[in-house]
């Protein structure tokens, strides 16, 4: 799409205020304006998943605009006189940075603007960046803070907000990728996107993967859902024994940001794709993040310094006993040490769990740098904030061979919920209270009232088991282990660990495989595509 003489949109672009795919060549925007200028009026009137190539007018420098979302990440390789930009890594011809692969496996959960590439860095959503002169730092148009509450509004009307914007995207996104398989698991994310779906009349089914046995088979909940909105829902079981402990979920990424296990979830939602001859399937990741899960005294803290001491925040406090299940006394308690405690403690501890002990953890470096805490009062809003970057990079866009796309990490929704004060988000003591009720009379009760779900961590332990030897020899013979990354002593012992008494020590084990089988293929090939 051209914008007149400023420059180029890339991707896929919605009008804020009709949701249309369209954009007419200069629409409001000045003859004059500037590249920033520009970037400003789309990141306010518009929406959706793209990059924007503009320059100012006459022969003004070139810039290059990421949308706030994320969905289509661009990469910046610097060579001594050039720059190459891509939202395909698999482009570039590189090999691993170890020291890039140690600093994100001190943590694995923030998306740090360095990835595991030499010399290769991304652009923060939401910012603009120069291309010249060479290595110019980005500037953050889009800003968290800017949609933190102004007001307080009713529990009602946030709910009935929350269930027109997310009827909007997902109609936005239907029209867009046309038929859609849901991955259902009958939780309240992946549920409310089956109800926007069926609201904006788009044609869909689900799929839920499970295990084997019944402690992460969610079938009852997700043919609930499915049999409520009249459409099909498929059945796909994970499988230890077809877990490849050579193989690598993150192939297609500059950094190990998914766990190696996950390469069998995308298979079993690929063949549910296939069968219903659908163009994408939709999950509920980022749900969780977005519909401000917080187990903390942060929601009382913030009414309290809004309402002050009233029967409000006094049900808030209540509300969030129920949410944390913990005692009066233990919340009155860490909500005075939340009102006295200007900054709490480090947002992003270092994981030194099995890697070398020589490593020093280096202060992060976030791809955003939206809580901006350094001085002054922190709120549950910055808490909610951390909550959106810790989901980063379990985010689908529309990137490559598009086939999983995470719809609830569109701006719009970001934006609406980031402005919903977080003790609304515990009304009545249920989590996520304000996305459960925006299709209460359209789900099932049983899955309005869901506050947990089952996983696949009998699936996880099973893998681990079938597939210890390898994985063994894989960690203690690969990679990571001749570039001096890991504590051998520890791991060894970590592998031999009893798999039904330690569930987050084989995780980590499975960070680790994820990051040696990532690696390899990089350093084998240089790329996922040789030339």
């Amino acid at each position: 799409m051209t914008l007149a003489n400023h420059g180029r949109v890339l991707g896929v672009l919605f009008d804020k205020s009709t949701g249309s795919t369209s954009l007419e060549p200069g629409l409001h925007v000045p003859q004059q304006s500037s590249a920033q200028d520009v970037a400003e009026f789309l990141i306010k009137q518009y929406w959706g998943a793209y990059v924007a190539i503009l320059h100012d007018p006459g022969d003004g420098p070139a810039a290059i605009l990421v949308d706030p979302s994320g969905f289509l990440p661009v990469y910046r390789y610097e060579g001594r006189d050039h720059i190459i930009l891509t939202t395909d890594p698999a482009l570039f011809s590189l090999r691993p940075s170890y020291t890039d692969i140690g600093v994100h496996l001190l943590r694995p959960e923030l998306r740090q603007a360095s990835t595991c590439l030499i010399d290769v860095d991304e652009i923060p959503p939401g910012s603009i960046s120069p291309l010249r002169p060479m290595r110019s730092a980005p500037l953050q148009l889009w800003k968290a803070a800017d949609h933190f509450p102004v007001s307080v509004p009713h529990f009602e009307d946030a709910t009935a907000v929350l269930r027109e914007v997310s009827r909007s995207v997902l109609k936005s996104w239907s029209g867009v990728f046309g038929q859609t398989v849901v991955a259902a698991s009958g939780g309240v994310d992946s549920s409310l996107i089956c109800a926007a779906l069926a609201e904006a009349d788009a044609t869909f089914d689900c799929v839920t993967v499970g295990t084997a046995d019944r402690s992460g088979d969610e079938r009852p909940y997700a043919r609930a859902v499915a049999e409520k909105l009249g459409v099909q829902c498929l059945f796909r079981t994970f499988d230890p024994t077809r877990f490849d402990p050579d193989g690598s979920a993150s192939g297609n990424i500059p950094r190990p940001a998914r766990r190696a296990f996950l390469k069998t979830l995308d298979g079993a939602l690929e063949s549910a794709r296939e069968e219903v001859r659908a163009a994408v399937v939709m999950d509920g990741n980022f749900g969780d993040n977005l519909f401000c899960l917080l187990h903390s005294a942060a929601p009382v803290a913030d009414h309290l310094r809004t309402e002050g001491l009233k029967a409000g925040s006094i049900a808030t406090l209540l509300d969030m006993c129920r949410v944390t299940d913990c005692s009066i006394a233990t919340m009155v308690a860490a909500t005075v040490g939340r009102l006295r405690n200007r900054e709490g403690g480090d947002p992003w501890p270092p994981d030194i769990r099995l890697l070398n002990p020589d490593l020093v953890p280096a202060d992060p470096k976030p791809l955003t740098v939206w809580p901006h805490c350094g001085s002054g009062r922190r709120s549950g809003s910055h808490d909610h904030l951390r909550l959106l970057m810790h989901a980063q990079n379990h985010v689908h866009g529309v990137t490559g061979d598009l086939r999983r796309f995470s719809p609830l990490a569109s701006q719009p929704l970001v934006e609406f919920c980031l402005s919903v004060p977080t003790w609304l988000w515990a009304t009545g003591g249920r989590n996520r209270a304000v996305a459960r009720a925006a299709y209460s009379d359209t789900l099932p009760p049983a899955i309005v009232a869901r506050t947990s779900k089952a996983g696949p961590d009998s699936y996880i332990r099973g893998a681990f088991v079938a597939h210890r030897s390898r994985i063994r020899s894989r960690l203690l013979d690969g990679l990571l282990a001749a570039h001096n990354l890991l504590d051998v002593p520890a791991l060894e012992v970590a592998l031999r660990v009893d798999e039904s008494k330690d569930d987050f020590l084989i995780d980590r084990v499975f960070d680790l495989l994820e990051a040696e089988n990532w690696a390899r293929l990089w350093h084998e090939h240089g790329s996922i595509r040789t030339a």
